[in-house]
């Protein structure tokens, strides 16, 4: 299937660019970046591709060659984006989060099902090597039955941009629609949601400010949900050094998981630690090697005529429960429910 990448900034390039090159199912054909300098660093990557300054040329010369369209535009910029593509007929990934409000979502989700195309956000934690080895060992029973987990992201201020085009666009609440909840915080969720399956029932969620930014978006978030009966409490913090820091931890009734970055430690009671070297590198921005999970089960999707695969309902429950966060936060950290149940969720295999 041919493809065309709309808006060619950091993630577009080290991350989707790469994984499609190494493919032969999928080949880039197109690229739309309104900035001469990025069209032309995508031309010194693939010289045999075609780009275009805004998605409507490229509509208007170009979408009979083209299957998937690929969103890699900031957040505030997704909605539009991705009803254009869905409008021309295309099959739509998207970076995440495919909406900002559950008002743009329905209508997104409700326009691809009119045109009969399949929207797909793309929830790339998802498919990290490490936490779907840890799901593995999960439904395998090696812990027994799992009864807490502990996420801990300790990074070093908000990622930067391209400098070509407002590198710090993360920081404007306008363009990013939230602070580190609407980022790392989905990515918490769909992490959760591959180690587990089903979903959240209520969350409790305390939000800061501590840096006192003028932009007022939060740099720490504390929050703990309630999942089918098991406690999953996640840190994100933007308050450390350059240097990132990722952990995470689940305890079951017979042992613990430990995932620290490739290495994943199996702990079982009156048994040695068992060690796995899984290639991860949750320090990798680019999670370039984590995108091939994700263009096969899109790919899956595709094939088997699936448009509503459990990643697009996973980005509803994710609005609610960023909204909920806010939510709870704001009354003392109080139990908010968790209304959305998402249709035979279950975790990546």
């Amino acid at each position: 299937m041919k493809v065309a990448i709309v808006g060619f900034g950091f993630i577009a390039e080290k991350g989707h660019l790469p994984a499609y090159r190494a493919r032969g199912d999928v080949r880039v054909t197109a690229v739309v970046d309104p900035i001469t300098s990025r069209r032309a660093a995508a031309l010194r990557q693939y010289q045999d591709v075609r780009v275009y300054e805004s998605f409507v040329d490229l509509l208007e010369e170009y979408a009979d060659e083209i299957d998937i369209i690929d969103v890699c535009l900031p957040n505030s910029l997704h909605q539009e984006a991705v009803r254009q593509a869905l409008k021309a007929k295309k099959h739509v990934i998207c970076e995440r989060p495919v909406a900002l409000n559950k008002e743009e979502y329905d209508g997104l989700v409700k326009l691809a099902k009119e045109q009969k195309r399949l929207l797909y956000p793309c929830h790339a934690f998802k498919f990290a090597p490490s936490v779907v080895h840890a799901s593995y060992l999960i439904s395998s029973g090696e812990i027994g039955e799992p009864l807490f987990a502990s996420f801990n992201v300790f990074a070093g201020g908000y990622p930067q941009g391209i400098p070509q085009w407002k590198p710090n666009w993360r920081r404007d609440k306008s363009i990013a629609g939230g602070g580190i909840m609407v980022d790392f915080g989905l990515d918490a969720l769909s992490m959760a949601q591959t180690l587990f399956g089903g979903s959240p029932q209520r969350i409790s969620a305390h939000i800061r400010n501590l840096q006192k930014r003028e932009n007022k978006l939060e740099d720490l978030v504390t929050f703990c949900l309630d999942w089918d009966g098991k406690l999953i409490n996640v840190n994100l913090s933007l308050l450390g050094d350059s240097m990132g820091k990722s952990s995470y931890r689940i305890q079951g009734t017979k042992g613990e998981i430990n995932i620290e970055n490739n290495d994943v430690f199996l702990s079982k009671k009156n048994k040695p630690i068992e060690h796995t070297f899984v290639p991860t590198y949750f320090d990798d921005p680019t999670h370039s090697n984590w995108f091939h999970g994700v263009i096969n089960d899109m790919m899956g999707s595709i094939e088997s005529g699936n448009l509503e695969p459990y990643v697009l309902q996973e980005a509803a429950l994710a609005l609610e429960v960023i909204d909920k966060t806010y939510k709870s936060s704001e009354n003392g950290g109080s139990w908010m429910p968790i209304d959305f149940v998402p249709k035979s969720l279950q975790a990546v295999s």
